[in-house]
């Protein structure tokens, strides 16, 4: 891999772990971080030896020699500065949402086709191995006829003043459908509810329906204290069950029940190098690619829409 200058805008707790996981890929310097609290640009400086610190992203975007950013900011910056780095020449890894609404997610897809730059966005399980191979078992006709999909996504978070649980979670577990499906619902059906305060969900249940009549059930919640990343994918010759975190893979089959041999590995870096490996060849499609976060974001859309208007809705497919 080729020399990279990258910058993190916004160092929070996963901003420091790109900022760890970069300073571990050779060839990869760390030449600017910016947050909004000392503490979290002290971190960097002192732990990682990154020397130009700012309270301000857009002062990082104004070094010629940063080639990549990173956006780890708060979901509702997301549009604004990643905007804001493409228009200063930079390519763009941006977590997950791409943005609060598709609209303005194709606007950032649109831009950074004209200006021949790559944008990629934070699913990142789609660098999982476990959801690799289960992905490559699905199009191989393991499981036969796939009845439905079960993903449980569920851990004891505090209050956050600016997010519900639907645009946090959800955009796992509609991306995690998709990559290993290779289609998005048609329809979706969401609950939601709120407990410790008055609005913005807490807990959601979200019901899709794939074209092919695979169900796609997901739970979402910031309540149980016990954390859950799991996907169970039940079909007419086997069904598994898949950990995200620890990567196992368990199938069970005609009573039997046994563990597929997946090496683990660190998605987050794996994550990273695919980005920088697609830096100058951005007319190839990215395994995150701006445009899958902009479905993403259709979807969580549906079920926003879903949810207020008590009813299961379509979503539109796309053209």
């Amino acid at each position: 891999m080729r020399h990279f200058n990258v910058a993190v805008l916004g160092v929070g707790y996963w901003g420091k772990k790109i900022v760890d996981e970069y300073n571990n890929i050779p060839g990869v310097n760390v030449r600017a971080v910016s947050d909004q609290l000392d503490r979290n640009l002290e971190f960097c400086r002192d732990r990682y030896g990154v020397e130009n610190l700012f309270h301000d992203y857009r002062e990082v975007l104004e070094d010629p020699a940063i080639t990549a950013v990173n956006v780890a900011l708060p979901n509702s910056l997301h549009y604004q500065a990643t905007k804001d780095a493409l228009e200063a020449g930079k390519h763009v890894l941006v977590e997950k949402p791409i943005a609060l609404s598709s609209a303005e997610g194709k606007e950032l897809v649109d831009m950074a086709e004209e200006m021949n730059l790559t944008l990629s966005v934070g699913h990142i399980y789609r660098f999982n191995n476990a959801m690799n191979e289960v992905r490559r078992l699905a199009r191989s006709n393991f499981f036969g006829r796939t009845f439905f999909m079960n993903l449980m996504w569920m851990n004891l978070e505090p209050l956050y003043p600016d997010r519900d649980v639907i645009v946090d979670l959800a955009p796992h577990t509609f991306d995690i459908a998709n990559f290993i499906f290779d289609a998005w619902p048609c329809k979706i059906s969401c609950t939601g509810a709120a407990y410790r305060r008055e609005t913005m969900e807490e807990t959601a249940f979200i019901s899709s329906e794939m074209p092919d009549g695979t169900m796609a059930h997901a739970t979402l919640s910031w309540l149980t204290p016990r954390k859950v990343r799991q996907v169970e994918i039940v079909g007419e010759n086997r069904s598994a069950l898949i950990d995200a975190v620890t990567q196992e893979v368990t199938v069970y089959e005609s009573g039997y029940t046994y563990r597929l041999g997946v090496e683990r590995n660190n998605t987050i870096q794996t994550e990273l190098v695919h980005f920088l490996q697609s830096i100058g060849d951005p007319l190839t499609e990215t395994r995150n690619s701006g445009s899958i976060g902009v479905r993403t974001v259709e979807m969580i859309e549906g079920a926003k829409r879903s949810l207020a208007e008590g009813r299961r809705v379509e979503v539109p497919q796309e053209q």
